[in-house]
């Protein structure tokens, strides 16, 4: 068998190789830099050329057209104010596309933004606020309703205060109210007899001796019916013919003898301890020259 060679050694690169064959194309990279760039001067302009004016975008339109513009745009703008240079005009946001308007000067641009702040601010406290305003509307119409049915209570308590006060007094009233006896013929009781008697036979003594002498000449006969109170001191305190007797001159002298019949008697203790007051009711009846009374009209 043939013998194989052993392989030839490769050339190894070491670190510092490596090192100077880096700074050897830096050293080459500076000096091609240094070397290769130039300044130089431009030459001035010739005094014959065309003036140059900048492009701007315009945000509004004037409607008059500008005569020596200090700036070219899409549209014409009047500028102004009173600064000494030329200033390019801005926004704080730009437009779309031109606005047929004069622009805001700068005063009424914050001016704008601090009503438009106000508002946001405002909304946005309304906003926020508007759960507490709903609960206090809610609160206030709760208040205003117990506030209506207190009222009606109160109202209803005045008026049954107002009913039981009238219940006493009617019930005082009823307590104190004069003990009255009504005097007929059927009504009378044994007590009240005696003085029913006497006065009857008082009235037609009385009646008979001051007969009207005008009805006794003209023949004029009639029958009134009249109701006659009295208190315990046998004094009258009222008179009511009840049923007229279709003459005058009657009724007024029926009158006339009741008042000449005073005074009448007081009431016996008995009585007194009966009634405050009677009421006589009779029928008077003139007839004939003749004066009687009775218990019912004949």
């Amino acid at each position: 068998m043939a013998q194989l060679k052993p392989p030839a050694d490769k050339p190894r690169i070491s670190a510092s190789d490596r090192l100077g064959f880096t700074l050897f194309l830096a050293l080459t990279l500076h000096a091609l830099v240094v070397l290769g760039v130039g300044f130089t001067q431009a030459p001035s302009p010739p005094s014959n050329a065309l003036p140059s004016l900048d492009i701007i975008l315009a945000n509004s339109r004037s409607l008059e057209a500008v005569e020596n513009p200090d700036y070219l745009a899409q549209v014409d703008q009047a500028g102004g104010g009173k600064a000494d240079e030329k200033a390019r005009p801005s926004a704080p946001i730009s437009a779309n596309t031109p606005l047929d308007q004069r622009g805001l000067a700068d005063q009424a641009r914050a001016e704008l933004q601090k009503s438009q702040l106000a508002i946001n601010q405002l909304y946005y406290i309304s906003q926020l606020d508007s759960p507490n305003s709903i609960n206090q509307q809610q609160q206030e119409k709760l208040q205003q309703s117990e506030s209506n049915q207190s009222d009606q209570v109160d109202q209803q308590q005045s008026a049954i205060a107002r009913l039981q006060a009238e219940i006493r007094k009617m019930t005082i009233d009823y307590a104190k109210r004069p003990k009255v006896v009504v005097l007929t013929a059927s009504t009378k009781k044994a007590i009240e007899a005696g003085y029913l008697a006497a006065w009857v036979q008082r009235i037609e003594s009385v009646g008979n001796l001051n007969y009207p002498a005008e009805a006794r000449i003209k023949k004029i006969d009639g029958q009134l019916r009249m109701s006659v109170r009295l208190n315990a001191a046998g004094e009258i305190l009222a008179v009511d013919i009840t049923q007229s007797s279709g003459s005058s001159l009657l009724d007024e002298a029926a009158k006339r003898i009741l008042r000449l019949a005073q005074p009448f008697p007081e009431f016996p203790l008995e009585m007194r301890e009966q009634a405050d007051q009677v009421v006589i009711i009779r029928t008077w009846d003139f007839n004939s020259n003749r004066f009687r009374t009775d218990n019912g009209v004949s």
